[in-house]
């Protein structure tokens, strides 16, 4: 760095400031970018030179400003200059939006708020913090949630990546196009909240995801569940399935899990077996049913046991907790549920310890269950006994 030395004063510096060549202007572009970044804000040629090096910069290209401001943008010392590169606009102006380290907070709003190319480049910035984001979730322009998703630094909680997710999902069912789902599935590392995306992902990312459940689980105390309504429902299931009559087994899933019986039918039908595996794991279903289910929606398509498969690939992280968390955000953000039916998962539910009523929830409190469980306490009540249901 040139932090000694100001250009002012050297005539033949001068002189390439206000050259008519191009390949001159850029050398003093150079030299005054060192100067501005060492020397003091109250030095009294500062603002000759930051006055010679905006009449420089009018005269470049957009290539030549954005090198000019990529130089300075790390520096906290040359605020100044990078306000006079952002006042002359273009693509420069949204290099420093997207990497300036001095830009004012306000200014960052305004741009969120702003030209579809500012929020875009307040997207790409590495300083993000939570409000910014939100604001940024909310554009409707694609190009702007899509800079924000593939910024692997942007602090997206829980609530936020649901939003995104729906709208990777309905711009896939519109248009087909995937590239907001494919930049949420690729944020590392993996969590919970991409199971939302979970018949978006290969089998790769579905492991990871599931991989982080388990993760999610580590350390927490298992909630109590009625393991002999869940042992019911998964004989329902294993005889419907024995039986082929999917229909009622899709039904008995939606049931299960408070879905549509559309979504129910969707991890029923996945050919890789993998969402089916989960539900079932998620219902503590013994080993041995969940083979013979696989295996008989396996014959239904053909016998190529690719349902099977799903087994060994998620074996490792499959447990009944893990499955319960990928199951909470895989149906709560893709799939919202009508009023009347039970209760659902909450599409902004964050499957992590700091919230795991959603994610948890235990089969016990569905409301089948709790019919016969008031039923119970009324007769009781009506023999004059004490004891609790």
């Amino acid at each position: 760095m040139v932090s000694d030395l100001s250009p002012i004063g050297l005539p033949f510096l001068d002189a390439l400031a206000a050259s008519p060549r191009p390949a001159d202007r850029q050398l003093w572009l150079r030299v005054a970018a060192d100067c501005l970044v060492g020397m003091p804000a109250d030095a009294p040629r500062r603002r000759a030179i930051l006055a010679m090096t905006a009449a420089a910069l009018r005269q470049a290209d957009q290539a030549t400003r954005s090198a000019f401001a990529r130089r300075l943008t790390p520096y906290p010392a040359a605020a100044d200059a990078v306000a006079v590169v952002e006042a002359l606009g273009g693509e420069a102006a949204l290099v420093a939006l997207a990497e300036a380290v001095t830009l004012p907070r306000e200014r960052l709003i305004a741009a969120v708020e702003g030209e579809p190319a500012q929020a875009r480049a307040v997207a790409r910035r590495a300083d993000l913090d939570a409000t910014l984001v939100a604001r940024l979730v909310e554009r409707e322009e694609i190009e702007v949630v899509l800079a924000l998703a593939r910024n692997g630094r942007a602090p997206i909680d829980a609530s936020r990546f649901a939003a995104m997710a729906r709208v990777a999902l309905a711009r896939i069912e519109a248009a087909g196009d995937r590239r907001l789902a494919d930049a949420l599935l690729e944020r590392s590392p993996a969590t919970i909240e991409q199971a939302a995306l979970f018949f978006e992902a290969d089998a790769a990312h579905r492991g990871r995801i599931v991989a982080a459940a388990q993760r999610a689980t580590l350390g927490r105390r298992e909630p109590a569940f009625d393991r002999g309504e869940t042992a019911g429902v998964v004989a329902r299931l294993e005889q419907n399935a024995m039986v082929g009559d999917w229909t009622q087994f899709d039904a008995e899933l939606a049931e299960a899990f408070g879905c549509a019986p559309a979504f129910a039918a969707r991890i029923a039908g996945d050919a890789s077996g993998e969402p089916l595996a989960v539900a079932l794991a998620a219902l503590y279903a013994p080993s041995d049913a969940t083979v013979r289910i696989l295996a008989a929606r396996d014959l239904l398509d053909g016998g190529k046991y690719r349902r099977i498969a799903a087994l060994a690939r998620l074996r490792d992280a499959l447990s009944p907790a893990a499955a319960r968390l990928t199951m909470a955000a895989m149906i709560g953000a893709p799939q919202p549920a009508p009023a009347r039916q039970r209760p659902q998962y909450d599409p902004t539910a964050a499957a992590t310890p700091s919230r795991p009523a959603v994610a948890t929830r235990s089969a016990a409190s569905l409301p089948a269950v709790l019919r016969r469980r008031r039923a119970l306490a009324l007769a009781v009540g009506a023999r004059g006994g004490n004891e609790r249901p």
